[in-house]
């Protein structure tokens, strides 16, 4: 069964970002780190897609692209984070790192 749920994400500085995310009127929190810096960003709209609740939890390694009006987060346990940036940054930057999930 695929779940989504609508939430948002931003960074918290170069290399860190957080977010929330309500599935089945539960909420989760993901916070992570990135390998590389990239330019402040934020997204309030952002959708996540995964197999089941079970998936949004612990630590997962991720890869993906952040600019320059979209995101996109694959997670390796098939989580996917994506939408449209708030506002464009510059440049694009491919992106690896990981992310810990959480139940509220």
């Amino acid at each position: 069964m695929c779940l989504t749920a609508i939430g948002w994400l931003r960074a918290t500085s170069g290399a860190r970002f957080m977010g929330r995310f309500i599935v089945n009127d539960s909420q989760y929190v993901v916070a992570g780190s990135l390998a590389n810096s990239v330019p402040s960003f934020r997204s309030s709209a952002l959708k996540l897609t995964c197999e089941s609740e079970g998936h949004l939890s612990g630590t997962k390694t991720l890869d993906g692209v952040i600019g320059q009006e979209n995101i996109l987060l694959k997670f390796d346990n098939g989580i996917k984070i994506e939408g449209k940036l708030d506002s464009p940054i510059y440049p694009a930057s491919t992106v690896c790192g990981a992310a810990f999930f959480t139940q509220t």
